[in-house]
């Protein structure tokens, strides 16, 4: 194959290829949400939530495709090699076991089965169910089958019709109109739709996926840094379309959800009412199969990505089937905790670890000014962590009020959340001005 020729054989499929990776059932519980929350304000929410639910996660793929590296722990490199792995490890933890693997579990539970059980059952059914899921799990991801992957490229588009068959029965009958924000979303609705979108933990994932793309690209005899960016970038045009598209849709479709249901902070539950409300039990029982297979392969890619990164890790001293055990059996112990509770767990981890990779990818993606300066870096990361650190803590309610209070009169946007901004901006420009004097000198 030429390295210098792109082509549209090439482009779709990589393309529909990273859409599949980010496009998780999970994702479909968070827009509704938001939705509801931002109301009147949904479209500064939505541009907040796809800029980091989508654009900065495609970005990442993009870092790593200008790196032109498989290895994930390559973008932090500069930094220093221990730190990188361990930004590497925080985000496979993140994104396997402790949070997005259990997440699977408890999205499929809560989308279909759980309207299912009588009352009598449903004390036992989370733990039950959750038992069966990852028995499934450990079983294909010890076993690898082609047949789950045949079964992912028939649910991806059942599921996407299905979403589309909603979205325009929402369009053609609509519930009422946009209610009023709440507070949050009334007065800074693009940093908190950013906020929100920090949930899919899609930009976590991206330095795991970008190093897969980069493999795949490569497998084509592409090897070219010119070409190999460029596949990355326009692949990554179009899964960014399709992510966007189906994330406005299912924002607007939870902001009318409003005036019939009422305000659910369950994003599963609210995207099944909507369902039975508009197809009938019908369409919420069909629904709710697309999502278990869709939920049951996006955990079995997990796990076995999970484990084979591990296993790598550790020169293969850590089998792999035992790594496939541990993961199977830590993520069913989470996932019993329930849906509403691993997302509050959540929350202040990926507060801490998200503004970390964003500053990562920015520092990658502006390679050709900073050249991967060993200085620019470890100021920007040094500061960028620290406030990074304190807006985690601030979420999970751990607070150091006398410093608190200091920072937020003292610190733009420290207030909403985002203390980390100034401090990486800041950070990049003082790197980049002492790189300039010892230049000069």
């Amino acid at each position: 194959m030429q390295n210098d020729k792109i082509n549209l054989s090439l482009i779709i499929p990589i393309g529909l290829m990273l859409f599949s990776f980010f496009f998780g059932a999970g994702n479909l519980i968070f827009p509704p949400v938001l939705g509801q929350m931002a109301g009147e304000n949904i479209s500064w929410g939505m541009l907040g939530f796809c800029l980091s639910g989508v654009g900065f996660p495609l970005l990442g793929v993009l870092a790593m495709a200008m790196k032109q590296s498989d290895n994930p722990d390559s973008i932090a490199m500069p930094m220093h090699p221990l730190y990188a792995r361990a930004v590497t490890i925080l985000c496979a933890l993140a994104i396997g076991p402790l949070f997005a693997i259990p997440r699977t579990a408890a999205v499929s539970f809560d989308t279909g089965i759980h309207s299912l059980l009588p009352a009598s059952c449903e004390a036992i059914g989370l733990p039950v169910y959750t038992v069966f899921f990852f028995i499934l799990t450990y079983f294909f991801s010890i076993n690898p089958s082609k047949i789950i992957g045949h079964i992912g490229k028939f649910l991806s588009p059942m599921l996407l019709i299905c979403l589309a068959v909603l979205v325009v029965c929402v369009f053609v009958n609509p519930t009422g109109s946009l209610k009023m924000p709440n507070p949050d979303f009334a007065a800074s609705p693009f940093f908190r739709g950013f906020q929100e979108g920090y949930n899919t933990m899609d930009l976590l994932a991206a330095i795991l996926f970008g190093s897969i793309t980069i493999k795949a690209i490569e497998a084509q005899g592409i090897t070219d840094k010119k070409v190999l960016t460029k596949l990355c970038s326009y692949a990554g045009l179009i899964a960014a379309f399709f992510l966007a598209i189906i994330y406005a849709a299912l924002a607007y479709t939870g902001a009318l959800s409003i005036n019939v249901f009422g305000v659910i902070p369950n994003g599963a539950t609210l995207l099944s009412k909507i369902c039975t409300y508009y197809m009938g039990f019908g369409g919420q029982v069909v629904l709710a199969l697309i999502i278990f297979f869709a939920c049951l392969t996006t955990s079995i890619g997990l796990t076995t990505a999970i484990s084979g990164y591990f296993a790598e890790l550790s020169n293969n001293r850590m089998q792999y089937e035992r790594l496939v055990f541990f993961v199977s059996a830590f993520s069913l112990v989470v996932a019993n905790f329930g849906l509403e509770n691993i997302i509050k767990f959540s929350i202040p981890v990926i507060c801490m670890l998200y503004p970390i990779i964003i500053a990562l990818v920015i520092l990658n993606i502006g390679r050709a000014i900073i050249h991967d300066d060993q200085l620019t870096f470890r100021i920007c990361l040094i500061l960028t962590t620290i406030f990074a650190v304190f807006d985690g803590l601030r979420v999970a309610n751990i607070r150091f009020m006398a410093l608190d209070n200091f920072l937020a009169q003292n610190l733009p946007l420290f207030d909403i959340g985002f203390g980390w901004v100034v401090p990486c901006f800041g950070g990049i420009a003082v790197g980049l001005l002492l790189k300039a004097v010892r230049k000069a000198n």
